[in-house]
């Protein structure tokens, strides 16, 4: 509704006091000078950094009076930093401007001026007089328009895109006064407030008349179409900021003249559209006739501003914000969300005459205008592209952010015609989530014939969390890209599968170290490939396997459930679970995976997958087995360490050393003798003393039991379990030497233990055994080495 001259009278001279008094949001007293006073819309703005943030989580090292930019520094903004810097990023795209490229000048139709920031962001009265129009407007959705007199002239200033209005119509505003939040609501990508100066005008927000001129939305935007109408209706927003509205003192209206609404007007289609689309339901399998009508009346609607395609993915995420906006549906996750059936039917019917009518009024329109103001043209060359802008915006974005996709429950292989959900969270460097508008959208791109992905486009979130829909239509292997802009986040390899399928595996590969220390233990994980070399995750498998070592190495498979794969990962097998091999098949497995611990104890370790079924080996790997770090070749016990290690008596290395030079503890003690009774266990040599070595191995185990893990042991508690424990023949002596440290008892434990070319290799232990130093782990492993030899000497002599 127009509020005409002899209204605004009648107004201002009767009934102003009135409106301040009684209006349920009434406008603030007024000062001497408001009566002229021209300010921004914006007092503060967000800063670039904080600006996916709402306004009122901001603290206020994150606000930041809004930048003046003034039109004498278009071009050099446009050029400083190849147009990458925080006056392109916050004043986005400028008047006369296409979209493309945002500050090229004089060279495209965009009739306002976007000024990015956090959504919202309190919208202000740039001057003081009455409220045209506070509504939802398609396209624009929240939409404040303000009428002002200004150096005599009528002018309009227009708000756009709002998450919130303030104000209602007919309502008299002051200059400052609150009239909305920014928001990024209709047709709009980021929160931003479109910022709009109309001349005198039948209807604002003003828009270019298609019988004048009869191009799309984006072809007027982009090619520089009907420059003049745009011209000579509205008004570069920031250049009559500059001024404070002198600008208007070189614009002169000589005519305006308005006809009459036609009542008709609403059902007049002059640009070759269907109606009877809006009595027909399209989504995404529907015939491609239907899409482009569909995509055609949305476009002119403002509501998609891209191709037309033919393609319903590209309209699909836009309808979807539609029906939220217009309340057809509550949430995205209804089952209509994003079709166009019967109540989006009905909705964009009813906005789509209002959008004909508001198009037909505006074409009766006859305006002219004499203007002398012009601004310098800027040149598209070197200018960088909207897109090109986007691009480094992201890479900003996922700087800050962390994106995690996580395919429910079954990883990265979903069974034909079934439902799976991939559960995408967003969250900042301190994992807080991520609660805003991205940068550009996120897609979803894939082979829509083949695998159905539902939304296909993501823009905001509520809680840094959304769910997206995969459902496979047909047996194949592909991948998921999942891209912001055109900076790929991730790439998801998907294999559609049928469960009543037979699936044999062909091939492996592992996750190992290529590199072991000797006596170390390490895990690994094997997955199993098909024909094809997919790897068969959360895919049951048939046959039987056997994961089969060389002579030099061991294994202990671990198993459990999938909730507690990173118990099972991280455990360690016990020193008796090592085999030689391990049979398995796919009920063995953490679900899918072959989760093993891994120990070498000699040069040629290898481990292969063998087929038991079929009796056919998959392949073998191999790994390099070295010597602890730190173990010199000139060091005097290296011999009998590296000879312990490879028998499974010694263990113990901490990060890749076996720490020779460090005091024994007597547990390690205890245990090494208990390892090398269960060698010598299974030694068939020792058959007939097998059960006095099960009598010492009881012993020491009980013994273990009540030592501590830190008590150091010294020599000559070392030489009684060494004789105690481990000599199985104590009859036996050898020629008699005598330690001048030892007393008798001693003496003759050590002529059973050590034969006479038997001493501790210092320059004391020819004639000193010195029973009171704590041993180190090198010397147990020599005296160990011996008591060993000691005991195959004397049944060698007994056979």
């Amino acid at each position: 509704m127009r509020v005409t001259k002899d209204f605004k009278k009648f107004l201002s001279e009767m009934f102003l006091g009135i409106f301040i008094v009684t209006s349920i949001n009434p406008a603030p007293a007024l000062r001497a000078n408001d009566n002229d006073r021209i300010t921004s819309p914006l007092k503060q703005i967000s800063k670039l950094e904080c600006r996916f943030k709402n306004w009122w989580e901001l603290s206020s090292s994150c606000k930041q009076d809004l930048p003046t930019l003034k039109t004498k520094d278009y071009e050099k903004y446009a050029k400083k930093d190849w147009g990458y810097n925080d006056f392109t990023r916050i004043y986005t795209v400028l008047w006369g401007s296409s979209y493309k490229y945002g500050w090229d000048v004089w060279n495209g139709w965009h009739m306002w001026t976007d000024i990015a920031t956090s959504k919202w962001t309190p919208v202000y009265s740039i001057a003081r007089w009455v409220v045209l129009n506070a509504k939802y407007m398609s396209s624009l959705w929240n939409n404040v328009s303000v009428e002002h007199t200004i150096n005599g002239k009528t002018v309009v200033s227009n708000y756009s895109h709002l998450s919130k209005i303030n104000v209602s119509e007919w309502q008299v505003v002051n200059v400052w006064q609150k009239i909305g939040e920014v928001g990024s609501t209709g047709n709009s990508t980021w929160n931003h407030l479109h910022f709009q100066i109309d001349l005198d005008t039948p209807f604002h927000p003003y828009y270019h008349d298609y019988n004048k001129c009869p191009y799309s939305y984006y072809k007027v935007t982009e090619e520089w179409l009907c420059f003049n109408e745009l011209n000579k209706n509205t008004i570069d927003p920031l250049l009559f900021l500059e001024t404070s509205g002198k600008v208007l003192d070189n614009i002169k209206v000589t005519k305006v003249s308005r006809k009459s609404i036609s009542s008709s007007s609403s059902n007049t289609v002059k640009n070759n559209t269907n109606l009877d689309i809006f009595s027909k339901t399209v989504y995404v399998w529907y015939p491609t006739t239907d899409v482009k009508e569909v995509q055609k009346i949305y476009r002119e609607m403002w509501v998609y501003k891209w191709e037309i395609t033919w393609d319903y993915n590209d309209i699909t995420e836009d309808i979807i914000e539609y029906q939220i906006s217009t309340w057809v549906i509550k949430n995205r996750n209804e089952n209509w969300a994003g079709w166009f059936g019967p109540k989006t039917r009905t909705q964009t019917k009813k906005d789509y005459k209002n959008h004909l009518a508001w198009n037909s009024n505006t074409s009766n329109q006859d305006i002219e205008v004499e203007t002398k103001v012009e601004t310098k043209k800027i040149s598209r060359k070197n200018l960088l592209t909207r897109e090109e802008i986007e691009a480094r915006e992201v890479k900003d974005f996922l700087k800050k952010y962390n994106v995690d996709l996580n395919l429910r429950n079954v990883w990265w292989n979903i069974k034909l015609w079934e439902t799976a959900y991939i559960d995408l969270k967003i969250t900042d460097r301190k994992w807080k989530a991520f609660k805003w508008s991205m940068p550009w959208w996120m897609t979803f791109i894939v082979d829509n014939t083949k695998l159905q992905v539902f939304p296909q486009k993501l823009y905001y979130f509520t809680d840094g969390k959304r769910t997206i829909q995969l459902k496979g239509l047909t047996l194949w292997d592909t991948n998921l890209h999942v891209r912001i802009w055109a900076t790929n986040i991730e790439t998801i390899p998907i294999k559609v599968y049928n469960s009543s399928s037979t699936i044999v595996p062909e091939s492996w590969v592992i996750v190992w170290n290529n590199k072991i220390v000797m006596w170390d233990s390490k895990t690994s994980i094997i997955l199993l490939k098909d024909k094809n070399g997919k790897k068969l995750i959360n895919l049951e498998y048939a046959n039987n396997f056997k994961l089969q070592t060389s002579e030099w190495l061991k294994v202990c498979m671990k198993s459990w459930t999938i909730k507690n794969i990173k118990k099972v990962y991280n455990s360690k097998c016990r020193n008796e679970d090592y085999k030689d091999y391990v049979d398995f098949s796919y009920q063995d497995t953490v679900w899918w995976l072959v989760i093993f611990d891994y120990k070498a104890y000699g040069r040629n370790a290898k481990v292969e997958i063998i087929n038991t079924t079929k009796n056919k080996t998959l392949s073998s790997k191999k790994i390099a087995v070295v010597n602890p770090k730190g173990l010199k070749s000139d060091y005097n016990y290296k011999t009998e360490v590296v000879q312990l290690l490879e028998e499974w008596i010694a263990d113990w290395l901490s990060r890749w050393y076996f720490l020779e030079e460090r005091p024994l503890k007597e547990y390690d003690a205890l245990s090494w003798i208990r390892n090398s009774l269960i060698k010598m266990n299974e030694d068939p040599e020792f058959y007939s003393m097998k059960k006095e070595i099960e009598n010492n191995l009881r012993a020491v185990f009980k013994k273990r039991q009540s030592t501590s893990k830190r008590k150091t042991i010294d020599r000559e508690d070392l030489l009684v379990y060494a004789h105690d424990y481990l000599l199985l023949n104590k009859n036996t002596t050898n020629s008699r030497k005598d330690y001048k440290d030892l007393d008798e008892t001693l003496n003759n434990k050590v002529s059973r233990v050590f034969d006479e070319k038997t001493n501790w290799k210092d320059k004391f232990g020819s004639n000193y055994f010195r029973p009171w130093e704590d041993v180190t782990r090198w010397e147990w492993t020599y005296l160990l080495a011996k008591t060993m030899e000691k005991n195959k000497q004397v049944f060698l002599t007994l056979k």
